[in-house]
């Protein structure tokens, strides 16, 4: 009993050990713009055609080096990142920057005001040219990140946001299934004549793993919050933006200094989105989100040295999605022509019969990461969050690829636009087994403890 009670005495102090404390620990920044050029496709709805810029697109890189290991993150201010783009950009830092592959994280936020970018094998040319520049960017930044390597010290911070994001999955009275809200049907009160709650959750953790040189200065940060960034009014303004993560990564800059690197990494947002979308007083709305990382980073508890940094990765077979098991009539319910989707579906047919795609762990001393290649629901994520063995834990969804939504099996009896096949890729078995390695990859990096 008393050697229990040690190991959890440590357990619960680790993360609040004293500054002072000696650390091996070196950090290093870089940062790449790669803002598209005007007339290219935005992602999303209506797919417009891109008139101007109000803010850039960036991807900004950190390497975290402790006990002669190097982790490379890097957060990227796009919808996703195919398989091929990410292999291709993994293996120039790995041969630029001396890094392992399984050490680098490609991080898309998700945003929804960058470009679209079509499925791998897909012969539409549409941003073609500029979605072949993106694996040297990203290299790029991670070779500055390397030369930039620094001594550093670590803190933990963490807000609880409630304001502004929403499951965005409500259960209709009149059949007892889902509805996403920004579906016309919902305010229908003769097709719906009540709406009873929404299916789940939100996750209100926002996470921020602040590092800073010797002298107290901030050099830069790991962001992690769990909501779709669609707040940016893309839909009148046709402008590029990186949407609320650009937001929080200024107003951390503006707090702490320009030095102040910000990698956002967005968290289980299959099911998640903000209360108001695509919207004119999205700065405002942003905002939110934005001092709540602030007040993370403000707050933040410093880690007692050394650091230990580590990580694995595992490429995982996991079986394809059935599109004839689709029910007769899911897409009509949800008001929508059956031909709207018989594109995707075909496409997810056209897959094999397996899917293998990558899933990673980290660790930085008391505080890991476990990443997910595809939009898992919300509830997942809590699920791997509680599995953990760590103190602190964060999930970042799209990580090195892009498989599509991850709904839950209720999700799945409950139907909804996330669960129609080519937008769902993965079949339920598939989406456990996912979930399943990433817990058990971070146990694994807790038992090297």
């Amino acid at each position: 009993m008393k050697h229990v009670l040690t190991i959890l005495a440590a357990w619960l102090l680790w993360p609040l050990a004293a500054a002072s404390s000696e650390s091996s620990l070196e950090v290093g920044f870089g940062q790449v713009d790669i803002t598209p050029p005007v007339g290219g496709i935005i992602t999303g709805p209506a797919s417009p055609v891109s008139t101007g810029t109000d803010d850039p697109l960036k991807a900004q890189a950190v390497i975290i080096a402790s006990g002669g290991k190097r982790l490379a993150i890097v957060g990227v201010d796009l919808v996703k990142i195919r398989h091929d783009l990410a292999e291709a950009a993994i293996t120039q830092a790995a041969q630029r920057a001396g890094l392992a592959r399984e050490a680098v994280l490609i991080c898309p936020s998700h945003n929804h005001s960058s470009p679209l970018i079509p499925a791998h094998g897909d012969k539409n040319t549409i941003n073609r040219d500029y979605i072949a520049t993106l694996p040297k960017a990203i290299a790029d930044s991670i070779e500055q990140a390397n030369k930039n390597l620094q001594p550093a010290r670590l803190s933990i911070g963490r807000s609880l946001v409630y304001e502004g994001h929403i499951n965005r999955r409500v259960l209709s009275k009149a059949d007892g299934l889902a509805l996403n809200v920004w579906l016309k049907k919902v305010n229908d009160l003769k097709q719906v004549p009540q709406v009873l709650g929404t299916e789940g959750p939100i996750d209100p953790e926002l996470w921020v793993v602040r590092f800073d040189a010797p002298d107290g200065k901030m050099l830069g940060a790991l962001v992690n919050f769990t909501c779709h960034p669609c707040l940016h009014d893309r839909i009148q303004t046709h402008n590029w933006s990186a949407d609320y993560p650009g937001v929080i990564a200024a107003q951390l800059a503006q707090a702490f200094g320009p030095q102040a690197k910000c990698i956002f990494m967005q968290g289980s947002a299959g099911n998640i989105q903000p209360a108001v979308t695509f919207t004119p007083d999205w700065l405002e709305r942003a905002s939110v989100f934005a001092r709540a990382a602030v007040e993370a980073a403000s707050n933040a508890v410093a880690v007692a040295g050394p650091i230990a940094v580590d990580y694995a990765r595992r490429d995982v077979a996991v079986p394809r999605c059935n599109p004839a098991a689709q029910r007769e009539g899911a897409i009509e319910r949800l008001g929508w022509r059956p031909e709207a989707f018989e594109g995707t579906k075909r496409t997810a047919a056209a897959l094999p019969a397996m899917l293998t795609v990558p899933v990673s762990a980290a660790r930085l001393g008391p505080f890991a990461l476990a990443t997910n290649p595809g939009e898992l629901f919300v509830e997942w994520g809590l699920d791997i969050k509680k599995r953990s063995p760590f103190p602190h834990t964060i999930v970042s969804e799209l990580t090195n690829e892009s498989i599509g939504y991850e709904p839950t099996a209720l999700a799945f009896q409950h139907e909804g636009y996330e669960t129609l096949s080519g937008v769902n890729y993965v079949a339920l078995a598939g989406i456990q087994q996912l979930v399943d390695t990433a817990v058990e990859l971070l146990q694994q990096l807790w038992a090297q403890k």
